[in-house]
Parts: structure tokens; C-alpha cells; sequence
């Protein structure tokens, strides 16, 4: 029943885009954990990985892309994250942007809490768009990959795990009947010696 209403409804796509458009900004749960999520769901056959990569993936983008323009205009809000980052850090990416954006940008893209900076430095630091657009999809699809990925390989190693445990518990089963036969057959012997 409940594959039916994940796969076939393109409401749960929607609310993956959702989450990844507005609420992911508004949450404090790390998109690394909501992927991981999303592969270990996508596992169960609720939902279909790549429809549900895919979304993500439009989402990110979009707000992404959001970040990046609202920076490179100049946003007031957004200008607030400069002056929040050290003048140390600054440099190092004033660098980092100046000699090798699409390596900085790339790097930015998988390293957690920073991700969601990404954008934003690209946007600050004047990066052209078409770089940014480039670079930045292409570190957003390998992420989701490897987070989606991570969350179906966690399912099965998981799903493993607990086949052995029920191996192990079955054995602790009958070693313990075995025992308790045991027990009970001397006691029983030695009754009637």
C-alpha cells in the first residue's frame, strides 16, 4: 500500500523539491542526512532515486542560483555573511576564487555547512555566472549521487546486519533450548539414580 502512494504519486517528487527549494534553508537538518534519507526510503521501493535525485537536485539549483544572484547584486542580507567570516578565511577564498574558482567552487561543494556558502562566495567574489551554473551543477549532481548512493548502500548493509542477527538470535535460541535440555536431562537422570 505504501508503494503505492510514494510511487506513484508525484506529490512526494514535489515535496522532495519543496524541501530542497525552501525549507532545507529553514531546517537545521543537514542536506547530507535528508539524501542519506532519501536513498535508504528509495531502497524500501517508496520512491524511485532517480526521480527523487532529480528533484533534489532542481531544487538545490534553483536556490542555489537564488544565493548566487542576490550576492552578486549586492543583497544586504547576504553581504551580512561576508562580514561574518573572518578576515583570514575572506582571503583564503578571495584566493582560492581569483586563481582557481572551479577548483574552490567544486571543493566548496562537498564540504558539509559550507555547501550552503558556496553560492554565496561564488556570487561575493564576482565568479561569472556561466562558471558558477557549470561547476556548481556538476558538484550538486556528484553530491546527491554519493549521499543517495550512501543511504541505499546503508539500507543494505543494514538489511544484512539484521540477517545475521536473526542468524546469531536464532542460534542463541537453540544453543540456550540445547542447554536447558541438558540441565533438565541430568536433573532428571540424577532423580532417578
Amino acid at each position: 500500500m505504501y508503494s503505492l502512494i510514494f510511487s506513484y504519486n508525484p506529490l512526494s517528487y514535489f515535496g522532495i523539491f519543496i524541501w530542497f527549494l525552501f525549507l532545507d534553508q529553514l531546517t537545521p537538518i543537514p542536506e547530507e542526512v535528508t539524501l542519506l534519507s532519501i536513498g535508504y526510503i528509495a531502497q524500501q521501493h517508496l520512491i524511485n532515486p532517480y526521480y527523487a535525485g532529480l528533484s533534489a537536485f532542481c531544487g538545490l539549483t534553483i536556490i542555489d542560483n537564488l544565493f548566487y544572484w542576490l550576492a552578486f547584486s549586492g543583497n544586504k542580507l547576504i553581504n551580512r555573511f561576508k562580514n561574518k567570516i573572518g578576515e583570514k578565511m575572506q582571503k583564503k577564498y578571495i584566493d582560492g576564487m581569483g586563481k582557481h574558482s572551479v577548483r574552490t567552487l567544486l571543493l566548496l561543494s562537498f564540504i558539509p555547512k559550507i555547501r550552503f556558502f558556496s553560492p554565496i562566495f561564488a556570487g561575493l567574489f564576482r565568479v561569472k555566472w556561466r562558471t558558477f551554473f557549470l561547476v556548481n551543477g556538476f558538484g550538486t549532481l556528484i553530491f546527491i549521487t554519493l549521499y543517495i548512493t550512501a543511504g541505499i548502500l546503508f539500507h543494505n548493509s543494514l538489511k544484512y546486519l539484521l540477517k545475521e542477527l536473526e542468524l546469531v538470535r536464532h542460534s542463541v535460541f537453540v544453543f540456550f533450548m540445547i542447554g536447558i535440555t541438558v540441565v533438565l536431562f541430568f536433573k532428571f537422570k540424577k532423580k532417578h539414580d
